[in-house]
């Protein structure tokens, strides 16, 4: 059996048409390969080829209508791969399929194929060209119109063949079954021009072809048009690709139609005017008359184009040419593109100018913004790459002093983005705009533009020779030199300024510490504030506008940084502490964020802490960070947050919960952080002197720092920066201060007519007086806000946290401790305690008698500073006694608890005695008189009103006893007896459960003879 079958497979793989095996191999063998059949018409009959499978035989059946398929061909040999069907009439249909045979009965079938014969033979003739219609006017293309003959044929080369005329080449299928329209796929087609090819699919018209019986091509008319929807195209451009007329020694004639140019020259028409473009030509380059359907425009502004003239007829003969011409007439400014179609018979059936027009006119008017600094102005203008329908030339800034008017030229060509120009010490009142210029023309001069109240720069020290000394810039970093000269020192170091905007702390060349009046109105002389022989850095200008704190170096110790302390006035700083670096002022005024290396830490690091802004720099609190010594380090205006940056990361730090937030937000390290007056945004210098603008809390008041925004052009030369912003500065105030809390403030630096609004915690804000004030009913530490709106509208803040004392000193009585006095005096001693110290004491008293409630509290002392005062007493009563005290800050304190005490009744104040007591008169006595009696049951009674009674009487050696009764009821015995003689003795009695309101009795129990002397009654309700 011959098998070859990989060998065939292969060859199955590339034939035009593929089908699968209808015969089948034993289990476990390959199947034998199908063959492919394929039909081509010839002069004696309608032709059959097939790929040579090796076979053993073949023989081709042939089927028409309905008939049963028929052995055809006989058995034919294994070389065969063709053969002719001379039998089959002309003008007729049949079907026919190969049959492969191989050894041993195996068979495989081809799929069938039909083939319908002319009814008559084309002529052979001397026409022989490929004509290309590229149409380079329907879209850009490499390729270009050709028209090239005698036509060069290949052998078939796997189901294909080659046409070439001059530099084109046609690759198409190898056989086609007759006159017919045949749809080819991008794969069955490439056109090649000179070095170039591509593939489209489309559609073959074919109107003659015959073959030779050795398979050789020997007529053809047909022609390729592509056809997008059909498959895709790498003919690029073109949008409905190209076309090929294929001629091969056929008798018919063509079409070609040549139009030039592709595309009219683009003009430019001021709007309202219009231009005739040059003429369209048509020449036909075919062998055959072209009809000439329909000549129309397309564009979307179809009312700015016209066909002037068109000589063109319908149908335009070999070899003849006509011509179009079209007229362009905007009303508008712009671009715009239009296309001249030819609808015409060539097997394209179309053809296509471009044309392109711009309407045009004087520029437009522009616009131009001011920002402002303290010293200068900055005029910002968008770029413009056409204006008025043409490129823009340039610009003319215009400047508008006091109805003179100057000019500046501005070149436009090769700019873009935006253009800044720089007004250094304008005049009051100078106004600007713009005027573009384009090729028509200059344009209208813009509206004019006032420079805004400058109340926000940002000033820089530079070391840049041209900027020596301080520059400001906008906000927008825009650079702004101060004028000249500028007498700011060699101010290349550190740089700061004050709270309320309007002064600027910086460090020279020779490491001396400046200060100089900075603001709209002018520039005041430099002030020297200290000379140092070490490097000063980390200015911070604390929010009291009194103190400069600062970073040096510890003398001789050059690795040691230390934390100073300066009036803002100049004179001798102090040393806060060493092994401390970056200092930034907290709201409070009092205490400082530092990088600490005094305190332990996880890390090996410094970490970022608060101290008191006094000398040994105590510890306050941690904020948990790490950090090197002098990196950059800014607590925000309202003291919520802190600023880090650690080489090109920035981290902000909310102080009162540490949450963190950080991101990198440079390529290089951070030199500089300053923050935007609402404590959301700060701006950043880096050491590539980019500056940038970074948000850096969320709306919900957070941490949350975002991508940097760099602000253009930048600080090529800066060291440092400050934002620098006009603003009220609350004034010094105390480190403590009481419930009510009283603030002065500046508003010196804002307009007038500036309004101001208070804002506490936890209080609703609202318009306040200077001073502020704000109170509070506990104590703790707060941040107090004052906002000031100018009659511009501008919006600036001053914060200040303060410690509250809310809490008034806790008072106590030291005396007196007795519960019970014959004295008509009491001396009341009391005493406080307080940390801010007391000022102050409040003493009162109530009293009750002996059958009645306590009356009203009686304060006969008020405000005293005496702690002790006496108390002139009734007989009878009861007094409870109470104090209080005033702090220095005025806080008052609560009534300390009482003390309560009583001067008894005289013993004549008592009931009618009973027969045996008698009444003496002595000095010794309470009140100078007594009652006694040594009768067994001699009795005294008196009605009262008291919880607890106290009996006055005479104790001695031969005293006798007294038993007590309450409304009857016994309730103890008083034993005067005693070793000594005692005179106003008070014994107190059983204190009762409850107030009792009745008479009390006392009777003697001791045996007759025992003295009892009775001098008086105690009687208390508390």
């Amino acid at each position: 059996m011959r098998r070859a079958f990989r060998r065939y497979a292969l060859a199955a793989a590339i034939a035009a048409i593929s089908v699968p095996f209808i015969a089948h191999a034993a289990a476990g063998e390959e199947s034998p390969p199908t063959p492919t059949a394929q039909v081509f018409p010839t002069r004696s009959g309608m032709g059959v080829t097939w790929t040579d499978i090796d076979a053993s035989a073949y023989r081709v059946e042939r089927k028409q209508g309905s008939a049963d398929w028929q052995n055809a061909s006989g058995e034919l040999a294994s070389t065969a791969t063709s053969w002719i069907d001379g039998s089959l009439t002309a003008g007729t249909t049949a079907d026919y399929r190969v049959v492969a045979a191989y050894s041993g009965d195996e068979v495989t079938t081809s799929p069938s194929v039909t083939a319908t014969r002319a009814a008559q033979d084309p002529p052979v003739g001397d026409v022989d060209v490929l004509v290309l219609d590229a149409d380079p006017g329907d879209g850009a293309t490499w390729l270009r119109n050709e028209i090239a003959g005698p036509v060069t044929v290949s052998a078939p080369v796997d189901g294909y063949r080659t046409l070439s005329a001059g530099t084109l080449k046609l690759r198409m299928p190898a056989f086609l079954a007759g006159p017919g329209k045949y749809t080819l796929q991008q794969s069955q087609v490439a056109v090649t021009q000179g070095d170039r090819t591509c593939a489209a699919a489309g559609l073959l018209t074919v109107s003659a072809v015959t073959y030779t019986p050795e398979l050789e091509l020997e007529t053809m008319a047909a022609s390729f048009t592509t056809d997008n929807t059909i498959g895709g195209s790498s003919c690029a451009g073109a949008e409905s690709g190209p076309s090929v007329d294929i001629r091969i020694r056929s008798a018919e004639n063509y079409h070609a139609l040549a139009v030039s140019p592709a595309e009219l020259r683009a003009v430019q028409v001021r709007s309202g005017q219009s231009a005739v473009l040059p003429a369209v030509t048509v020449r036909n380059l075919g062998t055959q008359p072209v009809t000439i359907e329909k000549i129309s425009i397309t564009s979307g502004v179809l009312q700015a184009w016209k066909i002037t003239t068109n000589d063109c007829p319908a149908v335009l003969p070999v070899a003849a040419t006509c011509t179009v011409k079209i007229t362009f007439a905007p009303d508008f400014t712009g671009l715009t593109r239009a296309k001249l179609l030819i609808a015409d018979s060539t097997s394209r059936g179309r053809h296509a100018v471009v044309a392109s027009g711009t309407g045009t006119s004087l520029p437009a008017m522009h616009y131009v913004t001011v920002t402002s600094t303290f010293t200068g102005n900055v005029v910002r203008w968008s770029a413009l790459a056409t204006s008025g329908g043409t490129p823009v030339r340039g610009y003319w800034l215009h400047r508008f002093v006091d109805g003179a008017e100057t000019t500046r030229w501005f070149d436009a060509v090769g700019r873009s983005g935006e253009f800044t120009a720089v007004d250094s010490s304008p005049p009051d009142g100078i106004e600007y705009a713009v005027s573009v210029v384009n090729d028509v023309g200059e344009g209208p001069t813009g509206p004019r533009a006032k420079a805004g109240r400058a109340a926000e720069q940002i000033v820089f020290s530079s070391y840049e020779p041209r900027w020596e000394g301080l520059t400001a810039a906008d906000l927008r970093g825009q650079v702004v030199s101060f004028p000249a000269p500028n007498s700011s020192g060699n101010a290349n170091g550190a740089v700061t300024s004050s709270p309320d905007g309007r002064t600027v702390a910086y460090v020279t060349s020779d490491r001396s510490l400046w200060t100089r009046r900075v603001e709209p109105s002018g520039l005041g002389t430099p002030v020297k504030l200290l000379d140092s022989t070490v490097e000063i850095t980390h200015l911070s200008w604390s929010p009291d506008g009194t103190r400069i704190a600062f970073q040096a170096p510890q003398p001789g110790a050059a690795d040691i940084p230390c934390v100073h302390v300066v009036s803002s006035t100049g004179g001798t700083p102090e040393q806060i502490a060493c092994d401390v670096s970056s200092p930034s002022w907290m709201p409070d005024a009092r205490t400082l964020a530092v990088i600490d290396d005094r305190v332990e830490s996880n890390s090996d690091h410094p970490v970022v802490v608060l101290v008191e802004g006094r000398p040994g720099g105590a510890f306050v609190r941690s904020l948990g960070r790490a950090a090197d010594h002098g990196d950059p380090l800014r607590v925000s205006p309202d003291g919520r947050f802190v600023a880090l940056g650690s080489g090109s990361n920035l981290t902000v730090i909310r102080i009162d919960s540490l949450a963190p937030s950080g991101k990198q937000v440079s390529g290089t390290r951070l030199k500089a952080i300053s923050w935007a007056p609402d404590s959301t945004k700060v701006l950043v210098l880096a050491e590539n002197a980019t500056l940038s603008k970074v948000t850096v809390v969320n709306a919900d008041g957070e941490p949350a720092v975002m991508a940097p925004e760099p602000l253009s052009p930048g600080a090529p030369y800066a060291l440092d920066f400050s934002w620098q912003r006009l603003a009220p500065v609350f004034g010094p105030s105390p480190a403590v201060q009481g419930s009510r809390v009283s603030l002065a403030y500046d508003g010196s630096a804002l307009m007038p007519g500036t309004t101001y609004t208070c804002s506490a915690p936890w209080a609703v804000a609202h318009s306040c007086a200077n001073p502020m004030t704000a109170t509070f009913t506990s104590s703790g530490t707060y941040t107090l806000e004052l906002i000031a709106t100018e009659p511009d509208g501008r919006v600036s803040r001053a914060f200040r946290t303060v410690t509250v004392d809310a809490a008034g000193p806790a008072s106590h009585l030291v005396a007196p401790t007795f519960e019970a006095t014959t004295s008509g005096t009491a001396t009341v001693k009391y005493s406080a305690a307080d940390s801010a110290g007391v000022a102050s004491y409040d003493v009162r008293y109530r009293k009750a008698s002996y059958l009645s409630g306590f009356g009203a509290y009686i304060q006969p002392w008020t405000a005293t500073t005496a702690t002790a005062v006496n108390l002139a007493l009734d007989p009878g009563y009861e007094y409870c006694v109470s104090a209080r005290a005033k702090d220095k800050l005025g806080n008052l304190g609560a009534w300390s608890a009482e003390k309560c005490f009583s001067r008894p009744l005289d013993d004549r104040a008592m009931g009618a005695p009973t027969a045996g007591w008698s009444r003496t008169n002595w000095s010794e006595f309470y009140l100078g008189t007594a009652t006694q009696t040594t009768a067994y049951g001699a009795s005294l009674t008196r009605t009262v009103q008291g919880k607890r009674f106290f009996l006055v009487a005479t104790k001695c050696p031969t005293c006798g006893l007294v038993a007590v009764y309450a409304g009857g009821k016994y309730i103890g015995a008083v034993n005067l007896a005693s070793a000594t003689t005692q005179r106003q003795a008070i014994v107190a009695l059983p204190v009762q459960s409850a107030v009792f309101s009745g008479t009390l009795t006392f009777t003697v129990r001791s045996a007759t003879g025992k003295f009892v002397q009775i001098d008086g009654l105690g009687v208390r309700r508390s």
